[in-house]
């Protein structure tokens, strides 16, 4: 009788042990799973709180030239650390040239500096200038340096003529 109550005795200490340590182990597990969801949760509201988002946002301005020049942005965000660099998404712009023309750019996304006025549009550019169309991947606008960069796929289409290249620059 005293070997059963021992025996007894011994597979409970044991399965008190094994399930205190088990569930201590799982107990670890979640504080580590809490504690990940918490950092991730707190970057998260950090990048958010240098992030300000804006939808149909428009700028106007003037170059250097004095061509007046529309950007608007069916999205748009800026990072408070650097407020004058603003990424922009599905972007249209349009200067206005002192001769009464216009020059017409689309673009998926990119980003306008509103302390250079330099914007730079990214994939799926579609540049319209009286009967000319240009189509790239990639093009810039120095306000500075009054210069133009189209690189990536560049195609051109006019009623003179379609002009394929890698690169191209307009002065």
């Amino acid at each position: 009788k005293l070997l059963l109550i021992q025996v007894i005795i011994f597979i409970f200490a044991c399965s008190l042990i094994f399930f205190s340590y088990y569930n201590q182990n799982v107990k670890v597990s979640d504080i580590k799973i809490e504690e990940s969801k918490k950092i991730s949760k707190d970057k998260k509201t950090d990048e958010l709180k240098n992030q300000n988002l804006f939808e149909n946002i428009e700028y106007n301005g003037v170059d250097l030239n004095g061509n007046r020049y529309q950007i608007k942005s069916k999205m748009a965000d800026f990072d408070s650390d650097n407020p004058s660099l603003i990424r922009m998404k599905v972007m249209n712009s349009i200067f206005y040239f002192k001769d009464g023309t216009t020059l017409n750019v689309v673009g998926d996304y990119g980003t306008y500096n509103n302390k250079t006025n330099d914007m730079v549009f990214r994939d799926n550019i579609v540049a319209l200038y009286l009967n000319h169309k240009l189509i790239a991947d990639n093009l810039d606008y120095f306000n500075v340096k009054g210069l133009i960069n189209v690189y990536g796929n560049v195609k051109s289409e006019s009623i003179e003529g379609n002009i394929e290249a890698d690169n191209a620059e307009i002065d």
